[in-house]
């Protein structure tokens, strides 16, 4: 029967809609710790984890722009913090910042856990300096501190790692949806540049990350599809037969496909 006025029942609506990608299922994870940082227009929560692979780091960084997040494996975790103590002591070095400086990477550095791959910037531009944290899993996030919270934050993450760090803490993997294991990544050096290899998977099938990292910090990657990784090694061995390296000729020019 129709409600007055003409009208009949009323129907619920859909219900809000969900932003960005679907969320993963990520194992059970018990709270250890957890600071938060408030850095100029930013804020930065640390958490220490742990669930049934063992004790991790979450780095999470709101903003009005939207949301980053890095998660480090505990062991990877306890590196990132050498590395960033390094960042720290050359930033402190570095003589004042200018108005209009030049966008530059002054330093960088990169590391692997698995299938994923971090990348540490120390970096410039006409808004000041800051360190850019990048994982790449598939996808690619990063969290970016201003250089007046490098101390700040360098502590919180120290205190927590002291207290958490270790007794009973294994180097286990980040949480991570079930799924089969891939080879870890490959690294080849010559010269002054590096080359990483990164076995990764996307709705369109498995594929090898490809990327080269110059002296400078610039880096350039292309991706090549499982389906021509045979035909390619037949190739570059043809070629390595055909052509005996003797020497030299390492600082050729980069691949297209360049990310700041």
């Amino acid at each position: 029967m129709a409600s007055r006025g003409g009208r009949g029942p009323r129907r619920p609506g859909p219900g809000p809609r969900r932003r960005g990608p679907p969320q993963r299922e990520f194992p059970e994870a018990e709270e250890l710790g957890s600071r938060t940082l408030e850095i100029e227009n930013k804020k930065f929560i640390i958490e220490v984890k742990a669930n049934d692979q063992g004790r991790f780091v979450k780095i999470l960084e709101t903003q009005t722009q939207g949301r980053g997040r890095i998660i480090f494996a505990m062991d990877k975790a306890l590196q990132f913090r050498s590395l960033l103590n390094e960042f720290l002591s050359e930033y402190q070095k570095l003589p004042p910042a200018q108005d209009q400086q030049q966008s530059e990477r002054l330093r960088t550095e990169s590391f692997s856990q698995g299938r994923r791959r971090y990348y540490v910037d120390l970096r410039q531009n006409e808004r000041g300096r800051f360190l850019k944290v990048t994982m790449l899993a598939g996808g690619k996030t990063f969290v970016a501190v201003p250089g007046a919270g490098l101390t700040q934050f360098s502590e919180a993450l120290s205190a927590l790692l002291d207290e958490f760090g270790a007794g009973g803490s294994q180097p286990g993997t980040p949480p991570a949806a079930p799924e089969q294991p891939a080879p870890d990544s490959r690294e080849v050096h010559a010269g002054g540049k590096k080359f990483f290899f990164d076995i990764l998977k996307n709705d369109r099938g498995t594929f090898i990350k490809l990327s080269e990292v110059i002296r400078s910090g610039r880096r350039t990657h292309l991706n090549i599809p499982h389906s021509c990784w045979s035909k390619l090694g037949e190739v570059f061995n043809n070629l390595a037969q055909e052509i005996p390296y003797s020497g030299g000729d390492e600082e050729t020019g980069s691949a297209s496909g360049s990310e700041n």
